[in-house]
Protein backbone atom coordinates (compact mmCIF):
# COMPACT_ATOMS: atom_id res chain seq x y z
CA UNK A 1 0.00 0.00 0.00
CA UNK A 2 2.84 2.43 0.74
CA UNK A 3 6.61 2.73 1.13
CA UNK A 4 7.69 1.93 4.70
CA UNK A 5 9.77 5.11 5.08
CA UNK A 6 6.77 7.16 3.97
CA UNK A 7 4.63 5.48 6.61
CA UNK A 8 7.23 6.21 9.27
CA UNK A 9 7.42 9.81 8.16
CA UNK A 10 3.64 10.20 8.31
CA UNK A 11 3.28 8.72 11.79
CA UNK A 12 6.22 10.64 13.25
CA UNK A 13 4.92 13.90 11.82
CA UNK A 14 1.40 13.32 13.15
CA UNK A 15 2.04 11.65 16.52
CA UNK A 16 5.78 11.47 17.05
CA UNK A 17 8.92 13.59 17.12
CA UNK A 18 7.90 15.57 14.04
CA UNK A 19 4.60 16.77 15.47
CA UNK A 20 4.17 20.52 15.13
CA UNK A 21 6.84 20.87 12.44
CA UNK A 22 6.12 22.20 8.99
CA UNK A 23 8.53 20.12 6.88
CA UNK A 24 9.74 16.76 8.15
CA UNK A 25 12.26 14.35 6.64
CA UNK A 26 12.22 10.90 8.22
CA UNK A 27 15.14 8.62 7.35
CA UNK A 28 14.77 4.90 7.95
CA UNK A 29 18.16 3.29 8.37
CA UNK A 30 17.92 -0.47 8.24
CA UNK A 31 19.09 -3.16 5.85
CA UNK A 32 18.48 -0.50 3.19
CA UNK A 33 18.05 3.27 3.42
CA UNK A 34 14.96 5.28 2.55
CA UNK A 35 13.34 8.56 3.51
CA UNK A 36 9.85 9.97 3.73
CA UNK A 37 9.04 13.66 3.30
CA UNK A 38 6.04 15.39 4.86
CA UNK A 39 5.00 18.98 4.12
CA UNK A 40 2.23 20.52 6.24
CA UNK A 41 1.06 17.08 7.34
CA UNK A 42 0.90 15.67 3.80
CA UNK A 43 3.21 13.07 2.31
CA UNK A 44 5.24 14.22 -0.67
CA UNK A 45 5.55 11.21 -2.95
CA UNK A 46 6.73 12.84 -6.17
CA UNK A 47 5.29 12.17 -9.62
CA UNK A 48 5.98 8.42 -9.66
CA UNK A 49 6.19 7.80 -5.91
CA UNK A 50 9.98 7.66 -5.66
CA UNK A 51 10.55 10.85 -3.69
CA UNK A 52 12.81 10.22 -0.71
CA UNK A 53 15.05 7.53 -2.24
CA UNK A 54 18.02 8.95 -0.36
CA UNK A 55 19.74 5.57 -0.33
CA UNK A 56 20.42 6.00 -4.03
CA UNK A 57 22.01 9.41 -3.86
CA UNK A 58 25.49 9.06 -5.30
CA UNK A 59 28.35 10.02 -2.98
CA UNK A 60 31.05 8.81 -5.37
CA UNK A 61 30.53 8.78 -9.14
CA UNK A 62 33.52 6.45 -9.46
CA UNK A 63 32.36 4.10 -6.71
CA UNK A 64 31.00 0.58 -6.86
CA UNK A 65 27.92 -0.22 -8.89
CA UNK A 66 24.71 -0.20 -6.88
CA UNK A 67 21.72 -2.48 -7.51
CA UNK A 68 19.94 0.59 -8.93
CA UNK A 69 22.58 0.89 -11.67
CA UNK A 70 24.19 4.03 -10.28
CA UNK A 71 27.69 4.25 -8.78
CA UNK A 72 28.70 5.06 -5.22
CA UNK A 73 25.20 5.18 -3.72
CA UNK A 74 24.70 5.89 -0.03
CA UNK A 75 23.34 2.37 0.52
CA UNK A 76 26.68 0.89 -0.52
CA UNK A 77 28.48 2.49 2.43
CA UNK A 78 25.87 3.18 5.11
CA UNK A 79 23.10 0.61 4.91
CA UNK A 80 22.89 -2.12 7.50
CA UNK A 81 23.70 -4.74 4.89
CA UNK A 82 26.85 -2.86 3.89
CA UNK A 83 27.97 -2.42 7.50
CA UNK A 84 27.53 -6.09 8.41
CA UNK A 85 29.46 -7.06 5.25
CA UNK A 86 32.27 -4.62 6.06
CA UNK A 87 32.57 -6.07 9.55
CA UNK A 88 32.63 -9.69 8.42
CA UNK A 89 36.43 -10.11 7.92
CA UNK A 90 37.18 -9.26 11.56
CA UNK A 91 33.87 -10.07 13.25
CA UNK A 92 32.21 -12.93 11.34
CA UNK A 93 30.06 -13.57 14.41
CA UNK A 94 28.11 -10.35 13.73
CA UNK A 95 25.35 -11.40 11.37
CA UNK A 96 22.71 -8.69 11.70
CA UNK A 97 22.09 -5.09 12.73
CA UNK A 98 20.85 -6.02 16.17
CA UNK A 99 24.21 -7.56 17.00
CA UNK A 100 26.12 -4.66 15.47
CA UNK A 101 24.24 -1.98 17.39
CA UNK A 102 24.38 -3.96 20.64
CA UNK A 103 28.14 -4.37 20.37
CA UNK A 104 28.62 -0.70 19.55
CA UNK A 105 26.64 0.30 22.64
CA UNK A 106 28.80 -2.15 24.61
CA UNK A 107 31.88 -0.20 23.42
CA UNK A 108 33.15 -2.46 20.63
CA UNK A 109 35.63 -0.23 18.78
CA UNK A 110 35.04 -1.65 15.30
CA UNK A 111 31.26 -1.40 15.54
CA UNK A 112 31.42 2.12 16.93
CA UNK A 113 33.70 3.20 14.08
CA UNK A 114 31.37 1.70 11.49
CA UNK A 115 28.39 3.55 12.95
CA UNK A 116 30.31 6.82 13.07
CA UNK A 117 31.38 6.44 9.45
CA UNK A 118 27.84 5.55 8.41
CA UNK A 119 26.49 8.59 10.24
CA UNK A 120 28.98 10.79 8.42
CA UNK A 121 27.92 9.44 5.03
CA UNK A 122 24.21 9.84 5.79
CA UNK A 123 24.88 13.39 6.99
CA UNK A 124 26.46 14.32 3.65
CA UNK A 125 23.44 13.00 1.76
CA UNK A 126 21.06 14.77 4.13
CA UNK A 127 22.98 18.00 3.66
CA UNK A 128 21.94 17.94 0.01
CA UNK A 129 18.33 17.21 0.96
CA UNK A 130 18.34 20.05 3.48
CA UNK A 131 19.75 22.47 0.89
CA UNK A 132 17.09 21.39 -1.60
CA UNK A 133 13.87 21.38 0.46
CA UNK A 134 14.81 23.36 3.62
CA UNK A 135 13.00 21.22 6.27
CA UNK A 136 12.72 22.24 9.90
CA UNK A 137 12.96 18.67 11.27
CA UNK A 138 15.04 15.62 10.35
CA UNK A 139 14.29 12.37 12.16
CA UNK A 140 16.28 9.15 12.18
CA UNK A 141 14.54 5.81 12.60
CA UNK A 142 15.00 2.16 11.71
CA UNK A 143 17.27 -0.42 13.28
CA UNK A 144 20.41 1.72 13.04
CA UNK A 145 18.55 4.57 14.69
CA UNK A 146 18.64 2.56 17.92
CA UNK A 147 22.35 3.35 18.20
CA UNK A 148 21.43 6.83 19.45
CA UNK A 149 24.25 9.34 19.77
CA UNK A 150 26.79 6.89 18.33
CA UNK A 151 25.14 7.48 14.97
CA UNK A 152 23.34 10.78 15.47
CA UNK A 153 26.32 12.85 16.61
CA UNK A 154 28.53 12.20 13.56
CA UNK A 155 25.46 12.39 11.31
CA UNK A 156 24.49 15.81 12.66
CA UNK A 157 28.03 17.15 12.46
CA UNK A 158 28.36 15.98 8.86
CA UNK A 159 24.97 17.42 7.90
CA UNK A 160 25.89 20.78 9.42
CA UNK A 161 29.10 20.87 7.38
CA UNK A 162 27.25 19.92 4.19
CA UNK A 163 24.22 22.23 4.34
CA UNK A 164 24.06 25.99 4.04
CA UNK A 165 24.14 27.80 7.41
CA UNK A 166 20.72 29.44 7.03
CA UNK A 167 19.07 26.04 6.48
CA UNK A 168 20.97 24.49 9.39
CA UNK A 169 19.91 27.33 11.71
CA UNK A 170 16.23 26.51 11.12
CA UNK A 171 16.69 22.75 11.48
CA UNK A 172 16.58 20.29 14.36
CA UNK A 173 17.84 16.70 14.07
CA UNK A 174 16.77 13.90 16.37
CA UNK A 175 15.62 10.30 16.68
CA UNK A 176 12.16 9.12 15.86
CA UNK A 177 10.25 8.22 19.01
CA UNK A 178 7.73 5.69 17.72
CA UNK A 179 10.27 2.90 17.22
CA UNK A 180 8.99 -0.33 15.73
CA UNK A 181 5.44 1.06 15.76
CA UNK A 182 6.24 3.86 13.31
CA UNK A 183 5.28 2.03 10.12
CA UNK A 184 2.20 0.38 11.64
CA UNK A 185 0.95 3.71 12.95
CA UNK A 186 1.70 5.27 9.57
CA UNK A 187 -0.46 2.62 7.91
CA UNK A 188 -3.24 3.43 10.36
CA UNK A 189 -2.90 7.12 9.53
CA UNK A 190 -3.08 6.29 5.83
CA UNK A 191 -6.32 4.35 6.33
CA UNK A 192 -7.85 7.20 8.30
CA UNK A 193 -6.76 9.93 5.90
CA UNK A 194 -6.79 8.20 2.50
CA UNK A 195 -9.34 5.36 2.68
CA UNK A 196 -9.70 5.39 -1.11
CA UNK A 197 -6.22 3.89 -1.41
CA UNK A 198 -7.53 0.66 0.11
CA UNK A 199 -10.15 0.13 -2.58
CA UNK A 200 -9.21 -1.14 -6.02
CA UNK A 201 -11.33 -0.20 -9.07
CA UNK A 202 -11.39 -3.92 -9.86
CA UNK A 203 -13.41 -4.67 -6.72
CA UNK A 204 -16.82 -2.97 -7.18
CA UNK A 205 -18.41 -5.33 -4.65
CA UNK A 206 -16.12 -3.93 -1.93
CA UNK A 207 -16.87 -0.39 -3.05
CA UNK A 208 -20.57 -1.06 -2.89
CA UNK A 209 -20.22 -2.50 0.58
CA UNK A 210 -18.55 0.70 1.75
Amino acid sequence: MENDANLGALSESLWGAGRGHQAVVYVKLGTGIGAGIVFDGQLFRGVTGTAGEIGHLSLDTNGDICRCGNRGCLELVASGAALVTALHPTRPDVTDLTDLVRLAIDDDAACRRLLADAGGHVGVALGGIVNLINPDRVLIGGELGRAGALLLDPLTASLQRSAVPAAVAALSVGPGILGERAEVLGALALVLREPERLVSPETPDIQAAG
